[in-house]
């Protein structure tokens, strides 16, 4: 029994020392931000020219589940809110918000796009 309850101690500090996160010294995890925070970070050129965001014009515009005013109303976004352009679809534009919510606007409201 002693056998059993000494292997099972060993396996339970064995299982302790997997999970535990190591220890990483003040200055190693300095040298390690530098590494990281100094890479740039850069998009490429094909990537950032097909980009383009709109800003909402409107006091309050409708954030919508389709394209059209029949649609639900999913959100509402305000004046000055920048909106990522995913696609068009005639006077309609599907966006996606800063908080990630995507949806459809209407162009009218969404001005500035790039």
């Amino acid at each position: 029994m002693k056998r059993y309850r000494y292997l099972f101690l060993v396996l339970l500090s064995l299982a302790c020392s997997l999970t535990t996160p190591p220890t990483v010294s003040k200055k190693d995890a300095q040298s390690i931000n530098k590494i990281y925070l100094a890479t740039p970070i850069s998009i490429p050129s094909t990537i950032a020219h097909t980009i383009s965001a709109c800003t909402v014009s409107a006091e309050s515009l409708h954030l919508r589940e389709c394209a059209g005013l029949h649609c639900l109303v999913i959100a509402w976004l305000s004046k000055g809110d920048v909106l990522v352009i995913q696609e068009k679809d005639q006077d309609w534009i599907k966006v996606t918000t800063p908080a990630g919510q995507s949806g459809w606007v209407h162009s009218k409201y969404c001005g500035g796009s790039k």
